[in-house]
């Protein structure tokens, strides 16, 4: 089972996009239908000094936060692990991602960090990719990529190929395959419809803690002063990042604008993140 990168739809399109949702969805719901593994969306760095320390340790891993990691890592389908954070000696179990074909940009990078930093918790993590789009197709780029995945790297890297996409009852009987739960697609419906209804992980929990609603509330806010920054830069001629933006091809936008977002998240340097642009999009 395994795939790569070819002219095609973006990363960052409607038909990308909903095919992240819908593994992020369906894994949620799953967390929310059993008792086995205890769930997390993924590691992500809270750089700004408006956050508390509780938060920003809540928002990241405690295992690649005591390694020093610096990156974030949020796979689509999110973390299992054998135990909760108490457990100072808790197992990744597995991990989900999400890859549609598309033309240039970093997401094949960006799957790449995720598998290292998932195995570099546990060499037997089983690391599970959802791979669609022409390039799932037999020879296809992304399926000639799984397959060297699986050379290099074992049969715990999994990868799963439909051209056409995977509906969230395909993708529900994947991951529970993997998690080896006994769950029917009629348990996590209520949980679909929850998630759909409110449209955020953490509203779909009845307990909600401080720590987690405070986790929550920042990662919103962090996102909201990304998204303020990105739009005085693209407006701004005298930042680095002006002459970039206005460089890249209109088709590459949508996911250029995901990168730089998410790089202002992680404290990147404007003139960083025009570097960065520059090597996926116009090189």
């Amino acid at each position: 089972m395994a795939g790569g990168i070819q002219v095609g739809t973006e990363a960052g399109s409607v038909e990308s996009k909903q095919l992240d949702g819908d593994v992020k969805t369906i894994a949620e719901a799953i967390a929310q239908a059993q008792t086995e593994y205890f769930y997390e969306p993924g590691h992500k760095n809270m750089v700004s000094e408006k956050f508390s320390e509780s938060v920003k340790q809540a928002a990241a891993l405690p295992e690649l936060a005591e390694m020093g990691i610096t990156v974030g890592c949020m796979p689509d389908g999110g973390m299992w692990f054998d135990g909760n954070r108490s457990n100072l000696n808790r197992k990744l179990i597995a991990a989900g991602e999400a890859k549609l074909q598309q033309d240039g940009g970093n997401a094949i990078e960006r799957w790449c960090k995720n598998y290292l930093l998932c195995k570099g918790l546990n060499p037997d993590v089983k690391y599970v990719t959802f791979m669609s789009g022409p390039g799932a197709a037999p020879n296809g780029v992304l399926y000639k990529f799984g397959h060297s995945m699986v050379a290099a790297n074992g049969n715990n890297c999994i990868f799963y190929y439909q051209p056409e996409g995977f509906s969230q009852e395909a993708i529900f009987n994947i991951m529970i395959s993997v998690l080896e739960l006994d769950l029917t697609f009629e348990q996590i419906k209520p949980f679909i419809n929850r998630k759909i209804a409110k449209n955020n992980f953490y509203d779909l929990f009845v307990k909600e803690t401080s720590e987690e609603r405070a986790v929550r509330l920042a990662a919103a806010e962090e996102r909201h002063q990304s998204e303020l920054a990105f739009s005085n830069f693209s407006q701004d001629p005298a930042d680095p990042l002006y002459p970039v933006w206005h460089r890249l091809p209109k088709e590459h936008k949508l996911e250029a604008h995901e990168i730089v977002v998410e790089m202002l998240q992680e404290g990147k340097a404007n003139a960083v993140i025009a570097t960065t642009l520059v090597k996926c999009f116009l090189n």
